[in-house]
Order: structure tokens, then sequence, then C-alpha cells
């Protein structure tokens, strides 16, 4: 996007949901989203003006998180996005 001269506004609105958590050696949890992309917008950094997206893009889609403990630290191990329409 740099190159091409393009840049983002707004911000995505998102409220994360742990689904599930193991305990073990390697403690496991699954992390599940509703992305809402509706005012983060893609635009000309020169002009200002909307870069045209596809259109069967979804602006708002479930993602999901698969995450591992190590040490102290929650790591993500897999993300799927745009998996589904929410």
């Amino acid at each position: 996007m740099r190159k091409a001269g393009q840049v983002t506004i707004g911000r995505p609105v998102i409220h994360p949901r742990v689904i599930k958590v193991t305990s073990g050696e390697i403690p496991q949890a699954t992390v599940s989203d509703c992305v809402d992309t509706t005012n983060w917008a893609l635009v000309d950094k020169a002009s200002r003006k909307k870069v045209p997206l596809p259109t069967g893009r979804l602006a708002k889609y479930i993602t999901t998180a698969s995450l591992e403990k190590w040490g102290t630290k929650w790591m993500v191990t897999k993300l799927t996005a745009q998996d589904r329409a929410c």
C-alpha cells in the first residue's frame, strides 16, 4: 500500500471474546471476534480520495485466533481472517 501511495483512515471495531482456554505444559486459548471495517477506508494519500475495493469483500467478518502461552505472554500461533460474515 505504501508503494501505491495509499493509506488507511478510520479504525476497525473489534470486540474479541475468549472461546476456550486449556491448561497444561503449554496453555492454549481460542479467541473469536467480529471485525467491523465499515468505517476503515483505504484512500489515496495525495488526493485523499477513497480507493475502490472489491465489491465482494466482507466489511464485517469473523476472525478466530489460536494462542499459546509462552512464559508470561500469549502468542498467536494461527489467525483465520475473513472466514465468514458476521
